[in-house]
Order: C-alpha cells, then structure tokens, then sequence
C-alpha cells in the first residue's frame, strides 16, 4: 500500500513547494473580474479564460510537504498503538506562506509503537521530520494577500505521510485509516479467571500458550494492528463460547479467528474468564 501511494504521487500530482506556485495557484483560484470599460466580448473571453484556470487548479492534486513545526501531534492512543493528529490549528507550509485547512485532519492516525513515537516526536524536534499531504482545493476561494505573502485554502486529502531522513515512515488513506504496519504476531497479555485466589505474576499469558500457533494464523490475513478483548466460559478447564466483546482491528474476520483460535484451549480454573490480545 505504501508502494502505491508513492506510484500515484508520481504520476499525477503537482509538487507545490515554491511560493511563486502557491501566488500563481490562489490566482487562479480568484475569479478575476472584466474591467468596467472593456470590449464585452473580450470580457466574455477573459471571464471564460478565468474559469477555465480555476477549474483545473480545483481539479489538480498537489503534494505538500509540511515542516516539523508546521503541525502538531495528536494524542497517542497506546491500547491501539496509534498516533493521531492535532487538527485544532491550519497546518503551515512553504516557507510559513501557506495554512492549509485540511479536512478530516483530526480523524488521521498513524500505526506506531511507542519507541517509533519516542523517535518521532525526537525528529520532530530536531526539524528532520515532515507531514506530507496529497490535497485538492476545496470550497472557497483562496484567502490571503500576495503584498503579505500569506494565504490560506482549504483542501481534502487523498493521503497523509510521515517522511524523516530515511524516507517514509508511516502513512494513512484519504479516510485518515492508518497503511502499512500490517501485524505479524498476535500476543496474548492477560487471561483473568473468575476462579483466581489472586492474579498470576505472568498475568496469566500462558494459559492460552496452547492456543498461540492458532492464533499466529490469525496474523496472516490482519489488515492492520489492534486489540482484541474475549470473554469465554470455562468447562472441563477448557476456553468455551469464546465471544468478542470489543476490539480495535476493525476487522471482524480477524477477531473472529481470535475467537475461534481460543476455543477448546486449557486454561484450568472455573467460571467465566477474559482474555486480552494484541495484533502487533
């Protein structure tokens, strides 16, 4: 998925980085009125000149890459491994001329391991990582004064990216749903029984040990990373009715392969119990 996006960047995108491109592109944008002493009909070619300029600047997608201090880190949502964008402010590029009010912007996140947000938020200080966006013009005109170099456009997005020294780092769709960083391990964290005296030191993970080459199956056909949270009840010592109660992946195929990969699993003990797995 991350090969793809960079195949569409190359192909059919407009890299805006110079502010004579964004001067010439709110330009464009403006529908430039006929003086009042013009010939009609060269009015009339003008006015459909101008259109014609603005209907394709609306129509073209660019590529904008902003600087490390020109957007902001959301929350990061550790349970899911996911780090989100701060959409409170407009994002600022070229050189600080440019604020992008970008659509969907607070419904963006990045699948990340907190080591990878540790490095980030590092590189973010150093000024070596960039947010790059793929976006089209949206509503109204560009605001903004060409005197000021300053101007401001709102936009949807077509794909979101992290880029640091070494090249990408993560990515997300045009729906702000996190690419790449498909799973490959499913760990168990916690398995509680109704009947424990007490917690287990190991939490309890290797209860289910006998369940893990089943469960790493589950991995193969995982979209993107989560959690999985299971209730079950215990007969025999053994997992049965194993139901997921809530999850994370977005995916039901591979929560129900959990579901089903804990089933018949001996566990000991009595009653009712949970079980809390992660797709990494």
């Amino acid at each position: 998925m991350l090969l793809l996006i960079v195949a569409l960047i190359a192909t059919d995108v407009v890299a805006l980085s110079e502010v004579s491109q964004v001067k010439d592109l709110c330009a464009a944008l403006r529908e430039m009125p006929a003086a009042e002493d013009a010939d009609p009909a060269q009015a009339a070619a003008a006015h459909q000149a101008a259109l014609a300029r603005r209907d394709a600047a609306l129509g073209r997608w660019y590529r904008t890459e902003i600087p490390s201090k020109g957007f902001v880190f959301g929350r990061y949502r550790a349970q899911d491994k996911l780090l989100e964008l701060d959409g409170d402010r407009p994002a600022r590029a070229v050189e600080g001329t440019l604020s992008l009010d970008l659509d969907g912007v607070d419904e963006v996140a990045f699948n990340a391991t907190p080591e990878q947000v540790s490095l980030w938020s590092k590189a973010k200080k150093a000024g070596t990582l960039k947010l790059a966006v793929v976006w089209q013009p949206q509503g109204d005109r560009c605001a903004g004064s060409a005197v000021a170099e300053a101007w401001r456009i709102g936009g949807k997005v077509r794909s979101w990216e992290l880029v640091g020294e070494s090249g990408l780092l993560a990515a997300a769709d045009s729906d702000g749903e996190p690419v790449g960083g498909v799973p490959h391990a499913v760990k168990v964290y916690k398995v509680a029984l109704e009947s424990d005296a007490a917690p287990p030191d190991d939490d309890g993970r290797n209860r289910l040990s006998s369940a893990q080459a089943a469960l790493s199956k589950c991995a193969a056909g995982a979209q993107r990373g989560g959690n999985v949270l299971l209730s079950f009840a215990v007969q025999g010592g053994r997992v049965r009715e194993a139901q997921v109660i809530m999850d994370s992946l977005r995916d039901e195929k591979a929560a129900g392969c959990v579901a089903h990969a804990v089933n018949g699993a001996e566990v000991g003990g009595t009653g009712r119990g949970t079980a809390s797995i992660s797709f990494e």
